[in-house]
């Protein structure tokens, strides 16, 4: 079985892709520094398994491993659009300096995998300059304004990441996940956002109500990343993650969750969000090719187990 490093481990995806390996009884590492993770129910029910080890420590930090890899996922990042606005060069430094200190500490470049977790936030230019009004293509050349705005710091960063961990000598997968959803993703997202204001307020406003996502809910997600990472014929090239099947505006994703949650609150449009993509769907051509047959969580079922999760679980 491989050893795996999930850096973020403790993270929404990290955790989900942990969940997953651990089954398989592949040997897994999980590295948090805990800023933004939690050592919460679920987590602590997971580091429980015996091929699992916690690693306390901060990429920052880090000069070296004991052990050597054979895959690493790398998710942990400054994200939230609140902590990237807070301090945008911090963003900066934090995920462009993580990503160099762990490409360090890689001892075999033959044979260790190095799959990188991007952002769809890395189209977002594309789409504001009405440069592209289709699905989001990674073949697509992307586009920096010449307009700077502190969220900037956030997509630039992993775009510039993209760049170092594709000359950095290693086999590797660039991953640009979008809008993945599900259990246990922490309160700042539309969905949990959602799903908290709706079931307290008796009138809630809507932001950025025309805005239009296709979300992807998260097993779908982790399938899709696991089949492609532990192939060998899917290396050295940039993927999207997702579900473009339906593409759904906020104020219509907001009315399906009163229609769970609380019918009697009042949802009402409201001003848009600034920096929020008009509209974020990605093409899921070159994914799905390598995917044969892949089935989607419809949008409904995978809302209905997220809102169960958020109304009832320990967290």
């Amino acid at each position: 079985m491989s050893k795996i490093l999930i850096t973020g481990g403790a993270g929404f995806l990290g955790f989900n892709l942990a969940k997953h390996l651990v089954k398989k009884k592949h040997k897994v590492f999980l590295l948090d520094n805990f800023s933004r993770g939690k050592l919460d129910y679920a987590f602590e029910s997971l580091i429980k398994y015996k091929n699992i080890k916690l690693i306390k420590k901060d990429l920052l930090n880090l000069k070296f491993f004991k052990e050597q890899f054979d895959i690493i996922f790398h998710l942990a990042s400054i994200v939230g659009v609140k902590n990237v606005n807070k301090n945008p060069t911090n963003t900066f430094y934090i995920n462009l300096v993580s990503t160099l200190n762990l490409l360090r500490t890689v001892k075999n470049k033959k044979k260790t995998k190095f799959i990188f977790f991007s952002t769809s936030e890395v189209y977002s230019p594309l789409i504001e300059n009405k440069k592209q009004f289709t699905s989001s293509q990674e073949k697509n050349s992307l586009l920096i304004l010449n307009k700077t705005r502190p969220r900037d710091s956030y997509y630039l960063s992993k775009l510039t990441n993209e760049k170092i961990v594709t000359l950095s000598g290693l086999n590797y997968i660039i991953f640009r996940p979008h809008n993945i959803y599900g259990p246990r993703m922490g309160f700042s997202h539309v969905i949990p956002e959602l799903i908290y204001k709706i079931k307290r307020k008796k009138i809630c406003k809507i932001y950025s109500p025309s805005h239009s996502r296709a979300f992807c809910y998260i097993d779908d997600a982790v399938n899709q990343i696991l089949k492609l990472s532990f192939s060998n014929k899917y290396y050295n090239s940039i993927y999207n993650i997702g579900n473009m099947k339906e593409e759904i505006k906020i104020f219509e994703l907001a009315k399906m969750i009163k229609n769970i949650v609380n019918q009697k609150c009042l949802i009402k449009k409201f001003k848009n969000t600034p920096g929020s993509p008009r509209r974020r769907v990605p093409n899921m051509r070159k994914t799905l090719q390598n995917l044969k047959n892949f089935k989607f969580t419809d949008l409904k079922s995978g809302l209905l187990k997220t809102v169960e999760w958020y109304l009832n679980e320990k967290y």
